[in-house]
Parts: C-alpha cells; structure tokens; sequence
C-alpha cells in the first residue's frame, strides 16, 4: 500500500506539473496575443495621426518630424506607405511653399545674403530678419532645400532627408530614394546646361536601369522611368546650353567621348541596353571623326527619342 501510495503521489505531482506548465504556456500564449495586438493598434494609430498632419496645410514640417520618431515602430509595409504619403504630399504642397518664396520682396532679402552653394540653414543663420528666417525655417522643416537659377530662388525636394527613413522602407523603395537622394545633392542641370561630368552622367543612367529591371512594378517605376527617358536623351543630345555635339564644328564634346569610353571599359561584360548603346554610338563616332554627321544624326534620330 506504501509504494502505491507512492506512486500515486508521484503521479499527481507530474498531473500538478505538466497542468501548471500548459496554465504557464496559455498565460504567456495570452499575454503575447496582447502584446502583439498592443503594437498592432500602435501601429494604426501612429499612421492616423501622420496622415491627419499630412492632410493639413503648413503641417509638413511636424509631419516629418513625427515620421522621424516613429517611423521604426510600424512595420515594413506601413513604413513604406507612409513615406510614399510623405513625399506625394511634399509634390502636393511643393506650388504653395514656392510662392511664399516667390514675391520680389522675398527674392531680394534672400539675394542679399546668400553665397554660391548656401542651404536653408546657411540663409537662415546669416539673416537678422525675423520675417524671412519664420519663413526659411518652415520650409526647410518641411524637407525641401534650396535651389537658385536664372536668379530665381526656389524649394526642391530635400530627398537626402529621406535617408533616415529608407532602412524601414522595402527594397525597392530603398532603391528609390536612393536615387533620388543623388538627384537631390546634385541636379544634372541648370540653367539648361548640364551640371555633372559624363560618367556621372553614365552611372545615373545605369542605377535608373538597374532600377526598372530589378523593380518593373515598383509604386515609384514611373518615376524612375521618366526620369532615366531624360537622362537617356542628354547622353545622346545633351542639353541646350551645353548640346553634346558643337552647334558650329559639329564636333562631340571632348569630355564626353571621354567619359563614355571610361564608362563602357569599366563594364565590359555588361548585358545593359544602355552600355550596348552607348558602344554603338562610341563606334560611329570613330567611323565619323566624332562629328555629327548626317549618318549620326540619322542613328540618333532611329535610336534616341527627341520627345
């Protein structure tokens, strides 16, 4: 009867045991369930408040702020939305920042303190105007900078600030704002004539076509695609203020012949239809003393929209 005893006891001890463990594992089952709809309702209610700021006028700059802070508590795919809202909203807003900017009065505090390559910040830590700083602060909060040409001063997208978001967003529009965010430190142009060298020219072109292959249904492949249509066209043609081939000797820009031989021997295995086009040309331009010939013109006109 004592070793029955006994065993029962040992028996009810397992019972007691293996029943508090499963009590155990149903409690943190529960609590994990409550934790993850906790964050779940965070997420929601984090992406409420960011698209009421959104919806607001003169509300970009908590906007990005409030973006900044909470960005890393959402996940991916809202992360990624709410950049994407973030930056059609800058594109929506962009018209009326412009125009605070735009009355002469305005161009002209600005005009008498700024130096070449100045920021919003620079401006804004040089002037004693109280009126003109509120206004500088504002629109740099909101995530433009500064651009100036033909002696207008305007907002662009600041997409370098978008950076700080991009390791929370997908692929694919991590790409994006990379992209981007080179556009955005250097405009190819201004003024109608081409900013950056050649190769740089070249490697803008390369990253916009390893975008579209990689990402041809990305929310931002229309972007990209209008933006490598451009590029594609100054590779061939240039722009008006610095044209590829010479207006009077008909002759390619040094520099460029230069530029895309560089290019072209740095990816000598590539499969890219830019690089393949990019040889073609290269090689009629040897066969034609680089100048524009009529058989030139009538490759570029056959393999380069002018529209």
């Amino acid at each position: 009867m004592k070793k029955m005893t006994k065993a029962y006891l040992m028996l009810a001890t397992v019972a007691f045991t293996v029943q508090t463990m499963g009590l155990g594992y149903q409690a943190t089952a529960a609590a994990a369930k409550t934790a993850t709809a906790s964050q779940t309702v965070s997420a929601q209610q984090i992406s409420k408040t960011f698209e009421q700021l959104l919806s607001q006028p003169g509300k970009l700059p908590q906007a990005f702020t409030y973006l900044q802070k909470h960005i890393q508590s959402v996940p991916v795919a809202r992360a990624t939305m709410m950049t994407l809202h973030l930056e059609n909203a800058q594109n929506k807003q962009l018209d009326a920042y412009s125009r605070t900017l735009y009355p002469t009065s305005v161009q002209n505090k600005i005009s008498s303190i700024y130096k070449p390559g100045d920021t919003f910040t620079n401006l804004i830590s040089r002037t004693k105007d109280a009126s003109l700083k509120k206004l500088l602060v504002q629109t740099r909060d909101a995530g433009f900078k500064l651009e100036t040409a033909e002696g207008m001063f305007y907002p662009v997208i600041n997409y370098e600030k978008y950076t700080v978001f991009s390791k929370y967003t997908t692929a694919d529009i991590r790409s994006y704002i990379q992209i981007m965010a080179v556009e955005s430190g250097q405009a190819a142009t201004k003024d109608a004539a081409l900013r950056i060298g050649y190769q740089q020219l070249a490697g803008r072109v390369l990253a916009q076509e390893a975008f579209l292959n990689q990402y041809p249904h990305s929310n931002r492949t229309k972007a990209v695609k209008n933006l490598y249509e451009m590029y594609y066209f100054y590779t061939f043609y240039g722009t008006n203020n610095t044209p590829l081939f010479d207006y009077e000797t008909k002759k390619i820009q040094p520099n460029a012949k230069k530029g895309y031989q560089l290019v072209i021997q740095r990816n000598p295995d590539s499969k890219s239809a830019y690089i393949q086009k990019l040889k073609a040309f290269v090689t009629l331009l040897d066969q034609n003393g680089d100048k524009q010939t009529t058989q030139v013109s009538a490759w570029l006109k056959k393999n380069v929209s002018s529209n």
